[in-house]
Formats: structure tokens, sequence, C-alpha cells
């Protein structure tokens, strides 16, 4: 049986410099991972680029508005959800224990709250998981009214 071990929902807006935002490792309250802000990485999929310890996700909906993302820590390979888009599965580096997102691209850093996956000095298998949502309830008025892009970032043990 898979059970979910930890989760955790942060939010970030993607800002008009960009449409693209990061989760990476954190140390000491500081984006250490590769890649971070500003930084490249391989292009892995559609929306996404991967680095050894970061990720760079680039929105659908566009700047201006809302990504939400939730931090998954299973005890093992989790069940696929059908009704989400995968963008990646790959192994991210979580040495100091902790991620967070971030900016890709500001003039100004912000702080966003760190996820623990409750050990240091490992490799994690991940998958990302993307779903947009707007207005579907109400078709006499434009489907842009509201927009939201949701993230899964499902982390577990190497197998």
């Amino acid at each position: 049986m898979v059970n979910l071990i930890n989760s955790m929902v942060d939010k970030i807006k993607v800002d008009v410099w960009g449409d693209m935002f990061v989760i990476a490792e954190i140390t000491d309250g500081q984006i250490t991972g590769n890649p971070g802000p500003g930084d490249p990485a391989p292009v892995v999929g559609p929306d996404i680029q991967a680095g050894p310890s970061g990720l760079i996700l680039t929105s659908r909906i566009g700047s201006g508005f809302e990504h939400f993302v939730r931090y998954e820590l299973w005890d093992t390979w989790p069940d696929p959800l059908e009704t989400w888009d995968e963008l990646w599965t790959g192994e991210l580096g979580i040495a100091s224990g902790t991620i967070a997102i971030a900016e890709w691209a500001s003039f100004e850093p912000k702080e966003f709250p760190a996820f623990d996956v409750g050990e240091k000095g490992l490799s994690w298998s991940a998958r990302v998981l993307t779903k947009v949502m707007s207005n579907t309830e109400e078709p006499d008025f434009p489907d842009d009214i509201y927009k939201i892009q949701l993230y899964r970032l499902q982390l577990w043990r190497k197998l």
C-alpha cells in the first residue's frame, strides 16, 4: 500500500518579468539548488527544465496569475493521477533536506516556506504533475475570468 507521509501547499504569483518559477533545494533560507533563480537548465519536457537539485517550471497561463504547488512525500512510487498532466519523472538531489519555490527572474528576492523531506544528504525520485483550472461552470462568461495552475511535486525514496 502506498502512503502519503507529509505534504504542504505553497503558492507563487508569476510576475510580469517572466512566465517561469523555480522549485529548488534551500539551505539556511537561501536557494542553493541547481538551477536556482536566473540559472539555465536542460529542457526535459514541455514546460519544465531540470537540474541536479532544482526545477524551472514554465507557466501555461502566463504572467500575473497564481500558481499553487503541493509538495508530497510518499513512502514509495505513488499511483498516477489520470486527470493531471505529467511533466517529468526523474531524480532530484535535496542534500539539505529542504526545498522551496522562488521567482526565476526578480529584482527583489522573496522568501517562501521550505518543505522538509525529513532527511539530509539524499537524492529522491520525483514526479511533477500539473493541471490548469479556469471557468468551465458558466459558459455565458469567458473561460479566463479566473485561471490558476496547480502543480504536484511528488517525492519518494529512490528504488
